[in-house]
C-alpha cells in the first residue's frame, strides 16, 4: 500500500454491490460521521464494519511505518497522537454500539428478526449478534432466578414490554443534500397535512423529532451533528 493509502471498501447495499476506492482522508471521513450518528441517534443503526475493518487495516500500516522511525524524530510523535486518535474513534463507535445493545437487548433481537424474515439487511454483525443474544440469554437467567425467589413477580409482563429507545427524542442534524417534503413528526401518529411538511436545503442545520429523519440518515441524505 503507497503512501494514499488507498483501499478497497465495498458499499454494497440491497440495490447496489459496487466497490468504490477511497482514500484514507476519506474512510477517516466516514468513520467520524459514523460514530457521530451513532452517538447521538436514539436507536442502534445500520453497522458500519466495513468502514472499521479497512480503518483497521490503515492504523495497522500507520503503526508499521512507525517503527522504521527513530524515537527522536518528532514526526513519530504526531503521528502516534494520530494513531490514538483513529483507535479512539473506532473503539467509542463500538463502545457505544453495544451499550445501546445491552439497553435494548430484546428490542433490537426483535427487531432483527423481523429484517431477517422480510430478508432486509441487519442492522447487526455477527459479533453484535452473537453479543446481543448472550446478553439476552444472561438476562433470561436472571429473571429465572428472581422467580424463583419471588414467584409473585410479572415476569412475563415485563418481558412483552421492553425497553425501547426514545424515536421522538430531538436531534441536530446537518442536510448533505435537497430534501423535500420532510414529514414533521408531532409525536401523536398524525396524518400529516401539508403545514407539517418541511424541505431541507444542502448544507442546512435542523433540530427536529429523530423519528422524522431516521429514514433519511440511515440513507445518508442527512448526519447528525
Amino acid at each position: 500500500m503507497d503512501e494514499t493509502a488507498i483501499e478497497e471498501l465495498d458499499l454494497s447495499d440491497a440495490e447496489s454491490f459496487e466497490e468504490v476506492q477511497l482514500t484514507a482522508a476519506q474512510v477517516i471521513e466516514m468513520m467520524e460521521e459514523a460514530w457521530v450518528n451513532e452517538k447521538f441517534a436514539p436507536e442502534i443503526l445500520p453497522h458500519k464494519m466495513e468502514v472499521v475493518d479497512c480503518l483497521l487495516g490503515q492504523i495497522a500500516y500507520m503503526e508499521e511505518n512507525l517503527q522504521s522511525l527513530a524515537c527522536t524524530d518528532f514526526r513519530k510523535s504526531v503521528h502516534q497522537l494520530e494513531v490514538d486518535r483513529l483507535r479512539f474513534l473506532v473503539s467509542s463507535y463500538l463502545r457505544t454500539r453495544l451499550e445501546k445493545i445491552e439497553t435494548y437487548v430484546t428490542h433490537i433481537l426483535k427487531q432483527e428478526q423481523l429484517r431477517h424474515e422480510n430478508k432486509e439487511d441487519l442492522y447487526l454483525s455477527k459479533q453484535e449478534s452473537k453479543f446481543a443474544k448472550e446478553v439476552a440469554e444472561a438476562m433470561k437467567q436472571n429473571f429465572d432466578g428472581l422467580v424463583s425467589f419471588y414467584p409473585g413477580l410479572p415476569m412475563e409482563e415485563w418481558m412483552s414490554q421492553p425497553v425501547q429507545p426514545n424515536m421522538h427524542s430531538f436531534v441536530f442534524l446537518k442536510s448533505k443534500k435537497d430534501v423535500n417534503e420532510v414529514v414533521i413528526d408531532d409525536g401523536t401518529g398524525a396524518t400529516a397535512g401539508e403545514s407539517d411538511l418541511v424541505d431541507f436545503r444542502e448544507g442546512s442545520q435542523i433540530l427536529m423529532a429523530y423519528s422524522s429523519v431516521a429514514g433519511l440518515l440511515k440513507k445518508g441524505d442527512v448526519k447528525l451533528i
